[in-house]
């Protein structure tokens, strides 16, 4: 019997330090290559990438068009979800729709730097983790 692929969320934070191409991150790499994982992913992570890939202050540490790569990419290896009604359930209302992504998707780890996410350890089945958390555990 085919086991189960694990679906996973990755906040934009962490897209954008694999995009600056921080060595810690390799982590990240490791999750695109492994078939046993199922990134998972909505317009609005994808929007929202998009947005803080484009900033100023990342002109220096990439070029623009290596964030269309990865949107490309990510088209191509995720399950893409459509989210529409977001109850607020977060301290930040911003990350609510990561958590109706979670949700909506039965993920079981949504990977993120986020404090306002991680302070929630579990939303539903779930698992909030850091990147290092999910390293230890997993890889």
């Amino acid at each position: 019997m085919p086991r189960k692929k694990t679906k996973i969320i990755i906040d934009t934070n962490l897209w954008i330090s694999f995009l600056i191409g921080l060595k810690t991150f390799s982590a990240i790499r490791n999750i695109l290559t492994d078939q046993t994982v199922c990134i998972v992913m909505t317009e609005r992570l994808e929007k929202e990438i998009m947005a803080v890939a484009t900033r100023p202050k990342f002109s220096r540490y990439f070029d623009p068009n290596a964030c269309h790569q990865l949107l490309s990419f990510l088209r191509q290896r995720s399950d893409n979800y459509l989210i529409h009604k977001i109850p607020q359930r977060c301290r930040d209302p911003k990350d609510d729709y990561l958590l109706e992504l979670a949700q909506v998707s039965d993920a079981d780890i949504l990977v993120t730097g986020d404090k306002d996410l991680l302070d929630l350890r579990t939303f539903g089945i779930c698992k909030i983790l850091t990147l290092a958390e999910f390293k230890n555990l997993f890889l």
